[in-house]
């Protein structure tokens, strides 16, 4: 299932994690970063082309901290609807754990905190508005994902 990302960028996006400290399935945090770039596809549904994918990827980065974590419980855990759900509810909360840390808000809110929450919601928004989509649209390509790496 790999879309050939580097294992410096899946080191690099690991790091990331950690700084943030995202939530995160049992076992990420002891899988090989070999393994962990197997999983990884970067950010839209496993049928879009490997282009396609790319691109999105780029257009949403910030979130491809939310998009490691998810991936690898996509590919190794059970095929029920929980896991499902519980997958994009932490690729919701790891989004929102993104947003906070690019666009800490502080109080109370003056001039310069309030542009600052203004760009928090914003993010938060695009990633809880992804996380919905994949509860939406994403359970017969989960439940169908046989993934070897």
């Amino acid at each position: 299932m790999g879309y050939d990302y580097t294992a410096e960028h899946i080191e690099t996006l690991l790091d990331h994690c950690r700084e943030v400290g995202i939530l995160t399935a049992p076992g990420f945090g002891d899988a090989p970063v070999e393994t962990l770039r197997g999983y990884y596809n970067g950010i839209g549904p496993d049928a879009w082309s490997s282009r396609l994918r790319r691109l999105t990827t780029f257009l949403l980065r910030p979130f491809e901290l939310a998009a490691l974590p998810h991936d690898y419980e996509y590919a190794t855990a059970p095929r029920t609807y929980l896991a499902f759900t519980i997958a994009n509810l932490r690729f919701a909360a790891n989004a929102m754990l993104e947003a906070y840390h690019r666009h800490p808000v502080r109080l109370p809110l003056n001039r310069e905190q309030m542009q600052e929450a203004r760009r928090f919601a914003a993010m938060a928004g695009c990633g809880l508005l992804l996380a919905t989509v994949c509860q939406l649209f994403g359970w017969q390509g989960y439940k169908n994902t046989k993934v070897e790496v």
